[in-house]
C-alpha cells in the first residue's frame, strides 16, 4: 500500500507540474497570476462581501495537496487544468489568425464551458466550491470580453 501511495502521490504531483508548465510556456509564469488577481479585484469591487473572497483566494492558495496517508486532493489538478484550457480556447477564439477555426473553436469552448458548469452545480462540498470561485470568474469575465469583441 505504501509503494502505490508513494507512485500515486508522483504521479499526482507530476500531472500538476505539467499543467503549470503549460499554463507558463502559453501565458507566461506572471500573466495568468494576474489575470486571476485581476478578475478576483474586479469581483471585490463589485461584491459587498469583500472579505468574502480575499478569504477564498487564500483558501484556494493554502488549500491543495497531500495530507499524511489520505487520499491525494486533485482539486488543484482539477482547476488548474480547467482554467489552463480555458484560457487557450478563449485566446484563440479571438485569435485572427485562427479565424477560419473559429466555429470549431466555439463548439468546443461551448462544450467544455457547458461541462464545467453542469458539473460545478452537482458538487455538494463547500470547500469543492470554493476551490471554483477563480475558475468561474475566468469563465464569465472571459465570456463578457468575447461578446464585445466578437461583435
Amino acid at each position: 500500500d505504501q509503494k502505490l501511495f508513494a507512485g500515486l502521490l508522483i504521479k499526482c504531483v507530476v500531472q500538476l507540474e505539467l499543467i503549470q508548465t503549460i499554463d507558463n510556456i502559453v501565458f507566461y509564469p506572471a500573466t495568468s497570476k494576474k489575470e486571476d488577481a485581476e478578475h478576483m479585484a474586479a469581483a471585490q469591487s463589485k461584491s459587498r462581501r469583500k472579505k468574502y473572497y480575499l478569504d477564498k483566494k487564500s483558501l484556494l492558495f493554502t488549500s491543495g495537496g497531500f495530507k499524511g496517508k489520505s487520499k491525494p486532493n486533485l482539486l488543484k489538478q482539477e482547476t488548474s487544468s480547467l482554467a489552463c484550457c480555458l484560457r487557450i480556447l478563449f485566446r484563440m477564439y479571438v485569435d485572427e489568425n485562427r479565424r477560419d477555426s473559429w466555429d470549431a473553436i466555439q463548439r468546443r469552448l461551448l462544450s467544455v464551458c457547458s461541462e464545467a458548469l453542469a458539473y460545478f452545480i452537482t458538487v455538494n462540498s463547500e470547500s469543492h466550491r470554493e476551490a471554483w470561485t477563480n475558475l468561474l470568474l475566468l469563465l464569465l469575465t472571459k465570456t463578457l470580453k468575447v461578446s464585445d469583441e466578437k461583435v
